[in-house]
């Protein structure tokens, strides 16, 4: 019975060694540049849900921004989003560009946005700009449309330019005048 169990646990380890442990590797990204709260299950996850919000296959490249803050780019699209911790449970919040996306009519790559406060961002694009908070629902995140998507106003046109007066003619003196 004990040589059994000695045989199973030398097979497990034999499969570990050989890089059978079901592990994916992510030997391309160094989780010390990464920010604080990264570490490897939470890189899988985040390459999972930027996977299906870019709709790419491919191996994705990340890039920390800075306050937990990651750009995910591959197959020609880009997505940020942010890890939030909360008394060590932590949550990916996605691009609000993505639900702006839809909101707005136009493409993502022409939609900027901006932090208001913690929980509200500003979007802005392709003539038109809208508002969206950040809502918290289970253990997810997801950004509602807080404010109608408005039209920017365009710059009123400049005035016309005052036709200059005509000169006065060479043989005419002008004269002074006294209040």
């Amino acid at each position: 019975m004990n040589l059994i169990r000695l045989s199973v646990v030398g097979v497990g380890v034999a499969f570990l060694v050989a890089g059978c442990g079901g592990h994916r590797s992510n030997s391309k990204v160094d989780f010390s540049q990464m920010g604080p709260s990264i570490n490897s299950k939470r890189y899988a996850n985040l390459e999972k849900i930027a996977a299906k919000d870019l709709k790419c296959n491919e191996e994705l490249t990340p890039q920390y921004l800075g306050e937990n803050q990651y750009q995910m780019i591959g197959c020609n699209t880009e997505g940020v989003y942010e890890l939030r911790c909360i008394m060590g449970q932590c949550s990916w919040i996605p691009d609000v560009r993505l639900r702006a996306e839809f909101d707005m009519g136009c493409g993502k790559a022409e939609l900027q946005s901006s932090k208001l406060d913690p929980v509200t961002l500003g979007v802005a694009g392709c003539g038109k700009r809208a508002t969206y908070r950040l809502l918290k629902a289970g253990y997810s995140y997801s950004w509602v449309l807080n404010s109608p998507v408005a039209q920017d106003e365009l710059p009123a046109p400049a005035p016309a330019a005052a036709p200059e007066p005509a000169p006065a003619p060479a043989n005419e003196v002008p004269v002074p005048t006294e209040l």
